[in-house]
């Protein structure tokens, strides 16, 4: 078919359920995601879409070719990323997603430095913990926390960087028996522990106070609000914070560097990806817990 990028905006239309979700995705404006549309539908004489007030609802016709136009885009998403591994250049787009934290409190030196060596190299750091579709170009290189004993998907290629722990934490001043009262701080699906308790004159309130991502925690415990679970790194980086006496270090899952297997054979893929390494092989202390605020790391 002739009209490949109208079928790009069908497909993210019948993904995301609005047009506006379909033009976050594509990276265009509502405007455009409409006229597209509209010049498929008078391609293929059919209408596509019913609107209703919620959004998009596929016709007949259009649930009849939403799988082969999912089809053609992994078939596009595969072609990109052969031609991508083909690349032995040190210039062009570079795309890694990582935790937000990550980034801000633990590889931006590492990722200033790549900047540095390699200017033509155009770096998208993309903070985020979400599920992130390499085969399909979404990014190029991963660095994930796998939880538990599991392993990335088979259709990626892997390195074990190494162990990731969390403790808990809670500011100093809250270490005193005439202190403020502290509440837990939590995510929307922690509890509070039930098998063991705060000491070291740590009085706890009854009701926990919940956040919907970790920064927030992290600065509320900064703030002296109560006691969080943070990844160690974060926790004993920070001069304010002190692990809460009697609780336990918990190993939540192991560091992973994915990319796809066409594209760890570009050269600017491979580049990044010895930086990250060598930079987070120095960081296993901080990131298993065993090294603390204050403490040296010998690289």
């Amino acid at each position: 078919m002739d009209h490949w990028d109208e079928v790009r905006m069908f497909l993210a239309v019948a993904e995301g359920g609005t047009v506006r979700a379909a033009a976050d995705t594509l990276a265009v404006n509502h405007a455009t995601i409409i006229r597209g549309i509209g010049r498929l539908e008078k391609k293929l004489k059919t209408k596509l879409f019913d609107k209703l007030p919620s959004g998009y609802r596929l016709t007949d016709a259009g649930t009849d070719i939403v799988e082969l136009a999912g089809q053609m885009s992994t078939a596009s998403s595969q072609i990109e990323a052969k031609i991508f591994g083909r690349d032995q250049s040190v210039s062009g787009p570079l795309r890694l997603t990582l935790p937000v934290s990550f980034a801000t409190d633990l590889l931006m030196p590492t990722l200033v430095e790549f900047r540095a060596a390699y200017p033509d190299i155009a770096l998208e750091i993309i903070g985020s913990v979400s599920v992130i579709n390499l085969g399909n170009r979404e990014a190029d290189v991963a660095l994930r926390v796998v939880v538990g004993d599991g392993t990335p998907p088979d259709n990626l290629y892997g390195t074990r960087l190494c162990e990731f722990h969390t403790g808990f934490y809670v500011h100093r001043n809250l270490l005193t028996a005439h202190s403020t009262p502290a509440a837990w701080l939590l995510g929307t699906n922690e509890v509070v522990p039930s098998d063991w308790h705060p000491e070291g004159g740590i009085r706890m309130t009854t009701t926990p106070i919940r956040f919907a991502e970790m920064r927030s925690q992290f600065e509320a415990a900064r703030a002296g609000m109560g006691i969080t679970v943070l990844p160690c790194f974060l926790g004993d980086a920070d001069p304010m914070l002190a692990r809460v006496p009697g609780s336990p270090v918990t190993r939540a899952g192991d560091i992973w560097l994915l990319t796809h297997g066409d594209a760890r054979q570009t050269k600017r893929v491979r580049l990044l990806c010895d930086h990250i390494r060598t930079a987070m092989q120095g960081f296993a202390g901080r990131m298993t817990g065993r090294i603390e605020s204050g403490e040296c790391e010998l690289l």
